[in-house]
């Protein structure tokens, strides 16, 4: 069921491609062999900033790359000269994937694989199933993404490193005193030189470490004195024992810090905070200027997402415009199109009257003929004589008119020949002119009772 809906969305779908059956059957064909794959209908925006809809078949495309399987997501964008020009291929990475630029795909993800290539100079052969193919081999031998590094702790969340340890022998009685707090501002300070690590509260957070450009070989200093408790009670004033040194050093192995890992100059400005000390006796640092380059790049993805904004707008503008005006003509053609269908429908019930008609006289001449081949060829006499009595009568008359038409005729030659003379011509003329007055009388006679009178009219009337 979900395979004959997709072909009948397909269809649909390629109907505005002017070879529609040859993208539809190869979309179907390559949807048929990777099941991972699914068609979508979206606008395209090209290098130009023209947009245009056009069929898209997205999904992920298996690969084995070292004996391993793997699925790159991809998009390929049928344009509307297919199949004489070939698909727009783009590798569609995931938030934890990264394109890896290479010969024959850029940053953008864009494919121009050398199957790509031939079909732009030669397109016979070529299909969108056989592209998929030749995409699923070259991304098994170089597969165009890999996996997004993570990002390691930052410095300002690491622990800080343990206290070096001190050879003072300590009391088998007690144990030392937990250290004391910090005083507020502390003028001057007892600590011997070298690496000294920092006493604070159990309650306040560590204050990481300066970095380090190289690192620390271990160093023979003193270590780090035991101190005493206070020696006032009052919370103002903090006094402290002064420090007792062993008699001889002893050799510490101070832990070797970590560097920080290096800024990237498309992270953002928010890990500053990060470095600050605990303590609240010193003033905040200032605030580190902004990226200029980080806030050019963004500027420049600020304009870019304006740009490709305002250029879709206008598009479908454009398009909501056509449409309207579609719409409006649509409109305002339904009165001359009903008028149009009422005209054809009258027309069409003429036709058929007209058709009814010729259906009934073809049918009265095919009885006809049948009739007349079932009585056979008439006799000689009967085509020269009348079926009735009147008829003959008629035509003896009319018989008789024409051959005393062409007697007068030829007496007429006869006298202008000198072959008789005028008395006899006058004469003959006279009684043949009488008889034929006589005659065609009697004709009009017989044709007027014949019109008037069907029941003696003749079968051939």
């Amino acid at each position: 069921m979900s395979s004959s809906i997709t072909q009948r969305w397909l269809r649909q779908a390629v109907q505005p491609y002017p070879h529609n059956q040859r993208v539809f059957s190869d979309t179907d064909a390559t949807l048929a062999r990777w099941n991972t794959l699914r068609p979508k209908s979206d606008v395209y925006t090209f290098d130009d900033g023209r947009t245009q809809l056009l069929l898209c078949v997205h999904g992920l495309l298996p690969i084995n790359y070292r004996q391993a399987s793997y699925n790159i997501p991809v998009a390929v964008w049928i344009t509307r000269d297919y199949p004489r020009l070939p698909p727009i291929v783009y590798v569609v990475p995931t938030n934890d994937m990264l394109v890896k630029p290479g010969k024959y795909v850029d940053v953008s993800g864009r494919c121009n694989i050398e199957y790509i290539q031939h079909w732009e100079r030669k397109d016979e052969g070529c299909s969108l199933s056989a592209l998929c193919e030749a995409l699923q081999d070259h991304f098994s031998r170089e597969p165009p993404v890999y996996a997004k590094p993570t990002v390691n702790q930052s410095y300002a969340d690491r622990p800080p490193p343990p206290l070096p340890l001190s050879s003072q022998p300590q009391s088998q009685s007690q144990s030392p005193p937990p250290p004391p707090a910090l005083p507020a501002k502390p003028h001057s300070t007892n600590y011997p030189v070298g690496p000294v690590q920092s006493f604070r509260p159990r309650d306040s957070p560590a204050v990481p470490p300066p970095p380090l450009l190289a690192p620390t070989l271990p160093v023979l200093s003193p270590p780090i004195p035991a101190l005493s408790p206070l020696t006032h009670a009052s919370p103002s004033t903090h006094s402290f024992a002064a420090p007792t040194y062993p008699p001889t050093p002893v050799l510490t192995h101070r832990p070797e810090p970590q560097h920080p890992p290096i800024p990237d100059l498309l992270d953002q400005d928010n890990d500053s905070s990060g470095l600050a000390g605990p303590s609240t006796s010193f003033p905040a640092p200032p605030p580190r200027p902004p990226n200029p380059e980080l806030v050019r790049l963004q500027s420049e993805v600020h304009h870019k997402l304006n740009s490709e904004l305002n250029s879709l707008s206008q598009a479908l503008a454009t398009d909501a415009e056509r449409l309207r005006a579609q719409q409006t003509d649509l409109l305002a053609g339904e009165p001359a199109i009903k008028d149009e269908m009422a005209r054809l429908e009258a027309v069409q019930d003429v036709c058929r009257n007209v058709a009814n008609r010729t259906r009934q006289a073809v049918q009265q001449a095919e009885s006809n003929i049948a009739e007349l081949r079932r009585k056979g060829d008439p006799e000689v006499d009967e085509l020269v004589c009348a079926t009735s009595i009147v008829h003959n009568q008629l035509i003896n008359l009319i018989a008789d008119d024409n051959a005393i038409e062409d007697t007068i005729y030829h007496l007429h030659r006869a006298l202008n020949a000198g072959r008789i003379d005028l008395e006899r011509f006058l004469r003959a003329t006279r009684l043949l002119a009488e008889e034929q007055f006589m005659k065609r009388a009697l004709i009009e006679k017989i044709q007027s009772s014949t019109m008037s009178s069907p029941s003696i009219a003749p079968d051939w009337a």
